[in-house]
């Protein structure tokens, strides 16, 4: 499994090579402005907004960049002028600013015209310049999604150095990652950068990251009670499944406390090793499922197991899912086109929704081990109708708890299955419709009702934790009521309330 995966992300890194780093074009997208507008010399050269570009500064694009990311677009003419000039970006074109609350540009009530800029030169002193003569103006670059922020104090202060950076909440943004627009402050319109916003709020997040707590919580209920029954604790079936709540709790704790911290405020390291630990430990989740999976047909078809080559493919299935998870950093680390990387640690601390990089290190290991366990979930249960028909034990344990357990097992795997082929699918459509979404709340949602079906299926359903309740509940309370019949000595006729009543209550210590 883990070869082929290799060997498709091998093919994809060698079939697609980004145009930008094939040589192709003379510098960054970042760097350039469309200049089919611009005069052409006899040359072949361009003056643009005061600039002459040269020839082999001058190349024909067939993509955009937008948030670090290649989209297709109509060929056009673009030339590398802010080599040749610093540039800073508008978030409007023209005389239109951006609206705060439709969240587009506008025509304002009144006209303001911005011609002068704060900049701040190297040696921290600080003067104000004409836009025109220092800058190249441009309004295509930029961000979809802009951070607005006017009740903090810290969102309107900021610094422009004289190559076009913007030093803003101790960072430093290119020119790319900003865009300026008038924004109204203290009743006046001033000039204000926006920054491209990383972070996602609303009710989507919050709804996601509800149903997860919840599912967590319940996976912990589920764990906790399967822990503390022998029984269930002690069989190989109760200790996969308690290995995979292990995983799963704190893969999806992980993920809940990066949907609710914004990256901004947590270090580039801190960022990356919690979405790899994340990665880890729901990659090894579904692994942990393809073993139970595995180990239901091998006990079906009476393929007894050692002890020790048990506990030897454990370790070595930890040791791949270690590996996958290095192999994923290599690649993040590596010269890589960008859209073939996951992207964890740049602008997310989890995978990139719109890299191609989702699909090569997380849906497809997800999707080869989900197909693997149910390849395996459908062998066994036609090995089932192979055993002979007075088998009452396969390998030591009774037949009808095993099939109880691996029915209500195989019903599980089909829900975890059913949900992640949704969320693959809509990442599928969110790529060709280029709409990212950051968080999908319904994916909170399901994580919520497979925790449901976890605590119908492979608790309700397990005949050790059935036994033990049968046991430890069910009969002290029924032990409980003989015991009260016998010290207050209730038959039908008697009635302590009744003051005729023969029988007086009796205060025993029990």
């Amino acid at each position: 499994m883990w070869a082929s995966l290799l060997i498709v992300g091998f093919m994809l890194s060698t079939g697609t090579k980004s145009e930008t780093a094939s040589g192709k074009f003379p510098c960054n997208f970042a760097d350039t402005v469309n200049i089919t507008d611009g005069l052409r010399l006899k040359d072949g050269s361009y003056s643009y907004a005061g600039v002459l570009v040269p020839p082999n500064l001058i190349a024909e694009y067939n993509f955009k960049v937008i948030d670090g990311v290649e989209y297709r677009a109509a060929k056009h003419l673009r030339g590398c002028v802010c080599l040749l000039k610093p540039c800073i970006s508008m978030c409007c074109p023209g005389e239109l600013v951006f609206n705060t609350e439709s969240w587009n540009c506008s025509k304002p009530a009144l006209s303001h015209q911005v011609a002068h800029i704060e900049l701040t030169h190297s040696n921290r002193s600080v003067s104000q310049v004409k836009i025109s003569d220092h800058f190249v103006v441009r309004t295509e670059l930029g961000c979809r999604n802009k951070f607005v922020d006017k009740k903090h104090d810290s969102f309107w202060q900021w610094d422009l150095h004289e190559n076009g950076s913007l030093a803003r909440d101790e960072r430093l943004w290119s020119t790319d990652e900003y865009c300026f627009t008038l924004l109204e402050h203290k009743k006046a319109w001033q000039l204000t950068p926006l920054n491209c916003e990383r972070f996602q709020r609303g009710y989507r997040v919050w709804i996601y990251a509800i149903c997860s707590i919840i599912a967590i919580l319940i996976n912990i209920f589920i764990l906790s009670l399967l822990g503390s029954i022998k029984e269930a604790r002690k069989s190989h079936y109760g200790q996969l499944i308690i290995y995979y709540l292990l995983t799963v709790i704190v893969g999806y704790a992980l993920l809940v406390y990066l949907s609710l911290k914004n990256p901004m405020n947590l270090s580039h390291e801190a960022c990356r090793n919690i979405g790899f630990l994340a990665y880890f430990c729901i990659m090894l989740s579904f692994v942990y499922l393809a073993i139970c999976s595995f180990d239901f047909l091998l006990k079906f078809r009476l393929v007894s197991i050692r002890s020790w080559v048990r506990k030897l493919s454990y370790f070595i299935a930890l040791l791949c899912v270690i590996a996958l998870r290095f192999l994923v950093s290599f690649a993040q680390d590596s010269q890589l086109p960008k859209h073939l990387k996951p992207g964890i640690g740049e602008d997310y601390c989890w995978f990139d929704l719109r890299l191609w990089g989702i699909f090569i290190y997380y849906y497809g290991p997800i999707m080869l081990l989900l197909i693997f366990s149910l390849c395996c979930s459908l062998k066994a249960y036609f090995s089932i109708y192979k055993l002979p028909e007075d088998t009452q034990y396969v390998l030591g344990t009774q037949l009808r708890i095993m099939k109880t357990h691996f029915y209500a097992f195989t019903a599980y795997l089909i829900g975890v299955f059913s949900v992640w082929t949704r969320e693959m699918i809509v990442c599928i459509m969110a790529r060709m419709r280029e709409h990212f979404i950051i968080i999908d709340f319904w994916s909170g949602i399901c994580i919520l009702g497979l925790a449901i079906a976890g605590f119908l299926l492979l608790l309700g359903k397990n005949l050790h934790v059935r036994s033990w309740w049968a046991i430890n509940v069910e009969s002290s309370q029924t032990d409980l009521s003989i015991i009260n019949a016998r010290v207050y000595k209730f038959d039908e006729k008697g009635d302590l309330k009744s003051p005729d009543s023969p029988y007086k209550s009796t205060v025993t210590s029990l």
